[in-house]
């Protein structure tokens, strides 16, 4: 015997046509068996699997059935391919399983004989996968086999719900864990493009807008740097309107009053911009001095400098607007005959893009007249974009100083926080609107690329500290007449229903107060199937 039980490794394939996972020395699917022997059901999870083990409790020399049941925790699947391998050892014997597929999807099907009683270690590996198992005791007679398995009975108020039941519905389970969760309000966010980001350039005069000498006029959608040329005004210096420009006909006298009307219109032009520069350098200075202080918020101190640079700019039109009807009057007063046989009696000024971006806008055609005061190019930079969320004036009290916001993917599950890393919130609600009875908190933060002006989001806002506490995801939460319900895998094809109380809640987890432990497995994907099942009062039969 001896010799014959150190070479022993007994392993084989049940017939599939059998509807019972058990070796025929122990039938489930007898009409009439003398009496069923035992079976001891064993349940352990890993990061990947769910290992839902059956066997037989063993009789030395006795052959005993074992059903293995593989679960990808991943998506609730049986496992459908690959190999699986068992050892048992007891001293310095050791039986060698080798499982090269399943016998049917998800069960794995095999017959083992050991040679001596005693415990056994049993050890199981699926790829790289291996649960820690406890021993499996061999006994040396039926009675003993007998009184071990008297004991095994599922929980009064179980919900036994089969693999065959689970794996088509891919019933998902994940541990009850701790997590960092805030108290949260749900909100909605406005997405637009930050003020001091977007450029509007319009026509400063009457004229006819070129390309630029040795370009391509700039088209819709390109990006542009700050200073680039985006195209010429040509300003006719004796048109006066678009009929005096298609006609030609331009008296002397006309052409004289004209000239000195654009001298004074370009005079009193650049006394406003000199005028407004100063203001917006003294406005610029003060509110720099009040930010260093903290007494100024960064969007205000934005909206500065963008104000500033602005002034900048008109100043520098002004100048060269009042330049070129200057020298075109004191050469039309030089030589009148001259000036008027000239073929191309106008100015041509350069329109520069003032800041870095996109051009959203452009005009469709070139050589059209267009007159003082038309939109020609609008540029965006929405490497920087605003958020503004509206919060009813009955959460105010929950926000904290510095509130931080959250905003959903609406697809994929990812979200961005607010201000998150190299963002920056400009308002925290300074006032309440009198008709919505709602406050604003604005954002600045860095464009993460799927934004874009004018979208409306879902958002949420956290109205406290982060916590850990125990939570699962709201899918597991399931209405059971009106009480909060989740259900709790004690076992292979064995549920508990539990009745929670929950407390903080976002898109992602809900926190538990009572009626959850931590480490229990949780129905995450499939309660409600669970629920019909419980309901259902049937308990199905076992295909083993």
């Amino acid at each position: 015997m001896s010799a014959f039980c150190s070479n022993f490794s007994v392993l084989r394939f049940l017939p599939i046509l059998l509807a019972s996972c058990w070796p025929s020395t122990h039938s489930h699917e007898e009409t009439t068996p003398p009496e069923e022997w035992p079976v001891r059901p064993l349940t352990i999870w890993t990061k990947q699997h769910e290992f839902f083990l059956e066997h037989e409790i063993p009789q030395a020399e006795n052959p005993a059935g074992f059903a293995l049941h593989i679960t990808n925790l991943a998506d609730g699947s049986p496992r459908t391919a690959g190999p699986l391998e068992m050892q048992f050892q007891l001293g310095k014997t050791k039986l060698q399983i080798h499982l090269q597929e399943p016998a049917r999807p998800g069960i794995y099907l095999a017959e083992v004989q050991f040679p001596t009683v005693g415990n056994w270690k049993w050890t199981l590996q699926v790829d790289k996968d291996r649960p820690p198992l406890p021993e499996v005791v061999v006994y040396s007679t039926k009675d003993a086999v007998g009184q071990a398995g008297s004991s095994q009975a599922d929980p009064a108020g179980s919900i036994t719900m089969l693999k065959e039941q689970q794996w088509p519905a891919r019933l998902k389970t994940e541990t009850a864990e701790k997590k960092n969760l805030a108290d949260r309000v749900p909100a909605t966010a406005r997405i637009t493009a930050c003020r001091t980001h977007t450029a509007r350039i319009s026509a400063p005069a009457a004229g006819t807008l070129q390309s630029p000498s040795q370009a391509q006029r700039v088209p819709l959608g390109k990006q542009v740097q700050a200073g680039e040329t985006l195209a010429v005004l040509r300003i006719p210096l004796l048109a006066g309107d678009l009929g005096d420009w298609e006609s030609g006909k331009i008296q002397r006298q006309d052409t004289m009053v004209r000239a000195k009307h654009e001298v004074s219109r370009g005079e009193a032009a650049l006394q406003t911009a000199q005028a407004n520069l100063r203001l917006e350098e003294n406005a610029f200075t003060r509110i720099q001095t009040l930010h260093a202080q903290s007494a100024k918020s960064d969007r205000e101190l934005e909206e500065a400098r963008f104000q500033l640079v602005s002034a900048q700019a008109s100043l520098g039109s002004a100048e060269e607007t009042l330049g070129a009807w200057t020298r075109a009057l004191a050469s039309f007063e030089s030589d009148k005959d001259a000036f008027l046989a000239q073929e191309s009696r106008s100015m041509e000024l350069k329109l520069l893009s003032p800041i870095s971006g996109q051009v959203i806008h452009a005009p469709t055609a070139g050589g059209e007249w267009l007159n003082e005061g038309d939109l020609l190019f609008e540029i965006q930079d929405l490497s920087q974009l605003h958020v503004s969320i509206r919060v009813p004036e009955t959460d105010l009290t929950r926000l904290g100083k510095f509130p931080r916001a959250h905003l959903p993917h609406p697809s994929n599950g990812s979200q961005v926080e607010l201000p998150g890393l190299g963002g920056k919130l400009l308002l925290a609600a300074p006032k309440v609107h009198p008709v919505t009875h709602s406050a604003e908190l604005l954002y600045e933060i860095p464009n993460p690329g799927w934004l874009r002006a004018g979208m409306t989001l879902r958002a949420h806002l956290a109205t406290g500290p982060e916590r850990s506490v125990l939570a699962v995801p709201p899918s597991a939460l399931v209405d059971d007449a009106g009480l909060d319900v989740v259900f709790v895998q004690t076992a292979g094809e064995s549920f508990s229903r539990r009745t929670v109380r929950t407390g903080a809640w976002n898109e992602d987890a809900v926190e538990i107060l009572e009626g959850l432990q931590e480490g229990e497995m949780v129905v995450v994907d499939g309660a409600y199937i669970v629920l019909l099942v419980s309901l259902s009062g049937v308990i199905p039969e076992h295909s083993h």
